[in-house]
């Protein structure tokens, strides 16, 4: 925010600007004053910047926030005493000043109560931002222990409306006609033509799907599916950000196998009939991951193919496929409720349970290179979790801070 921290020094030294932003802001500015303004900005990216600002509050705002959020509470009290000494000595003695706009002499004293105004409304959403700054620093809680994430998804139809789905129902069966997997009625699309919809999970969120052709898809959490209300044609296509794994099921249409892809960012899955898991997350780009259990897959990424048996795993850095042969165990023990760490690094173990038990995480720079073994179950509270990878040799501490659950993991 160095950019800004000029402005404002800008602002401070010129009470004539201060003057004129007023009036713009108000809509009594003439042509003439908006002239020597827009030259003013002219003068200096920096200002043409502030010239952008001070028309939005709501930039003001989030730029005093993103300014006062990085700095200690004794600078703080320091930068607010020292902006009002200088802003409020200025105001006082502005009478002696000579304003380089020609104005009348009876209007050079109000023409400073606009900037009065100006710095002192300025001066308050700082005192409102270093008090809710101050605020949330003084409420950060030690957190006891987070719950386990359980069945939880929402489904958005084309037109837009939501559907929370049941916490207490395993899973849901989509089509035309939506409803939990023991018959119950969800909703009834009337529409005969195909729609697309979009179910859910949040982190801490997972659910079970069976699609209108009888494929089921196990959902991650903080993930989404996009899926037709009936798959129509030669192909049988779905997108998914996040996690999920996938029992497709064998479709032949005129003794022709119908094909099921599944869509991401930067590849496509192609099947025939098969089990396999797909990460793909939004901010994992560089690390999509497709494990196949059974029978065969084949992978797109632009002009780049690639076949894989059961019991291998592709990768995608974004750049290129490549695929070795792995243990299937650990990547599909999510879907039975369990997490396996198989020298997995620790970073990458506390995104997985960061999206299970939703919260965020940070790792101290001393603390070494630490690689994971476990196999806990999902159903445990994240207390208990790390209390087994505690062995590890690492420390942590977890607390509640902007309405957010941190864990912080140092030696």
């Amino acid at each position: 925010m160095s950019g800004y921290n000029a402005n404002m020094d800008d602002l401070e030294s010129n009470p004539d600007i201060i003057f004129l932003l007023r009036k713009k802001m108000d809509g009594t500015i003439n042509d003439q004053e908006l002239q020597m303004l827009e030259a003013w900005g002219a003068e200096d990216p920096m200002h043409a910047e502030l010239l952008r600002k001070v028309e939005d509050e709501e930039v003001v705002v989030s730029d005093l926030k993103d300014r006062l959020a990085f700095r200690t509470y004794n600078v703080k009290t320091d930068w607010i005493k020292t902006f009002e000494e200088k802003t409020m000595a200025k105001i006082y003695s502005a009478g002696n000043q000579k304003p380089t706009i020609n104005v009348p002499i009876w209007r050079r004293y109000l023409s400073y109560l606009p900037y009065a105004a100006l710095c002192l409304s300025v001066l308050t959403v700082g005192l409102l931002v270093y008090r809710n700054q101050d605020h949330h620093t003084l409420q950060a809680t030690s957190v006891a222990d987070l719950k386990p994430g359980g069945n939880k998804a929402y489904i958005t139809l084309s037109d837009g409306n939501v559907i929370e789905l049941r916490q207490d129902q395993e899973g849901v069966v989509l089509g035309k006609e939506m409803q939990y997997e023991d018959g119950t009625l969800i909703h009834n699309l009337k529409n005969d033509e195909t729609s697309y919809s979009t179910i859910s999970t949040p982190k801490g969120g997972q659910y079970q799907i069976t699609l209108s052709d009888g494929t089921k898809v196990w959902l991650n959490a903080d993930s989404k599916l996009k899926y037709p209300s009936s798959f129509n044609g030669n192909a049988r296509i779905v997108e998914l950000v996040g996690e999920a794994y996938f029992d497709v099921e064998t479709l032949i249409v005129k003794g022709e196998k119908i094909p099921f892809r599944v869509k991401t960012v930067n590849q496509e899955v192609e099947v025939l009939g098969t089990q396999f898991n797909l990460k793909a997350y939004a901010n994992e780009q560089d690390d999509v991951r497709t494990t196949l259990v059974e029978g065969s897959v084949l992978l797109h990424a632009g002009d780049d193919k690639l076949p894989l048996e059961p019991g291998e795993q592709a990768s995608n850095d974004g750049q290129k496929l490549h695929k070795k042969k792995v243990d299937v165990g650990p990547y599909i023990a999510w879907k039975d409720n369990r997490f396996i760490f198989e020298e997995v690094e620790l970073q990458e173990a506390l995104k997985v349970l960061s999206r299970w038990y939703d919260f965020d995480f940070d790792i101290d720079q001393q603390v070494k290179p630490t690689y994971l073994y476990a196999s806990i179950s999902r159903g445990k509270s994240l207390k208990e979790v790390l209390k087994i990878i505690e062995s590890s040799g690492i420390k942590f501490k977890l607390e509640r801070l902007h309405d957010r659950n941190k864990l912080t993991i140092f030696n």
